[in-house]
């Protein structure tokens, strides 16, 4: 059996049935993941993610969210985006958050391509970050992720 690295695209969902992504996503009884924040539901406890592409979107979100060395076990785990918001008048705000997010999600989800990354600040500390992607087993089909950063 391979060592997982403790990617998130290395973790083994216990499912040993074969089935594809594709087919995985196309089969109505079949969950893929739970969507954030945890919250209770008339259906339960934990919501649930039907297709690759939710999941990944929640997974973008965790990812963008999480600052690195915050994760207990997985200090590496994160995306500096926080920081970055906080640094003192960067001229080039957009191009640094652009590349902190795209080297992030290449290190911890590398079956996301990132089509587009638009960030805009919305005023001292704050900030509101677009990332528009696909993965690779439907690169035809684009979601887009939204999250909002500051105090």
């Amino acid at each position: 059996m391979p060592k997982n690295s403790g990617k998130l695209h290395d973790i083994n969902y216990g499912d040993v049935s074969g089935d594809s992504v594709i087919q995985k996503d196309l089969n109505d009884d079949v969950y893929i993941g739970l969507e954030f924040p945890l919250k209770y539901t008339p259906t339960g406890f934990f919501r649930r993610t039907k297709t690759a592409l939710q999941q990944t979107s929640h997974n973008i979100k965790n990812l963008l969210l999480t600052q690195t060395e915050e994760r207990l076990g997985n200090p590496t785990f994160g995306c500096n985006l926080k920081r970055i918001l906080f640094e003192p008048q960067l001229e080039d705000f957009e191009d640094v958050v652009e590349e902190e997010i795209r080297s992030a999600i290449s290190q911890w989800l590398p079956f996301v391509s990132v089509e587009n990354v638009e960030a805009e600040e919305e005023g001292l500390n704050s900030a509101r970050v677009k990332v528009t992607f696909s993965i690779n087993t439907d690169p035809a089909s684009l979601e887009e992720v939204e999250i909002s950063l500051g105090i």
